[in-house]
């Protein structure tokens, strides 16, 4: 994978979405690089390894922030990163949060709170101790929560932090 630095178009990308999550201070503490394979791949290094890249020529170096297109999608690693404010969050209770490490949507039985949001909105699932579980698209805005049904999907769940579990292969006895 070749590392380059961003370009202006996708450099503003990524501060947009810096400051929207309250992060745009990120920026004074890491270099940001993009790693372009089938995806421009964005990732954070310390500025002092940002300068020795080019010679190095690694195949990953960093930490992998997120994907820069037309917009910034962040990566689950991203989100514990970047995430400073409570914008398009969900908080579920510990019966949600094992079902939603499981793979299953959010079910709005299961929400304990949120912050606001649209419908369609991409959300930040998190437990009870502000740990962000994984990322969801939220079927519904959140001033619609209160008059579903206990049994309706909520958010859709688009990646969690069990999905790493769930796809390793086991290795094979005997």
């Amino acid at each position: 994978m070749a590392f380059r630095q961003p370009n202006n178009k996708e450099l503003k990308v990524i501060r947009k979405a810096l400051n929207y999550f309250g992060s745009i201070d990120f920026l004074d503490k890491y270099s940001i690089l993009i790693g372009e394979s089938e995806k421009k791949e964005v990732y954070a290094v310390s500025k002092e390894l940002s300068g020795m890249i080019g010679e190095l020529n690694p195949y990953y170096a960093g930490v992998k922030l997120g994907e820069v297109g037309r917009r910034f999608r962040f990566s689950l690693e991203g989100t514990f990163w970047l995430l400073k404010n409570n914008r398009n969050r969900l908080w579920v209770n510990e019966r949600g949060e094992m079902l939603f490490l499981y793979g299953r949507d959010i079910f709005a039985g299961s929400v304990e709170k949120t912050t606001e949001f649209g419908e369609n909105s991409i959300i930040f699932v998190c437990n009870k101790h502000n740990d962000v579980l994984g990322i969801g698209r939220s079927r519904y805005s959140s001033d619609k929560l209160a008059s579903l049904p206990e049994d309706r999907v909520f958010v859709e769940n688009l990646v969690d932090r069990g999905e790493y579990l769930r796809h390793q292969k086991t290795y094979l006895s005997f």
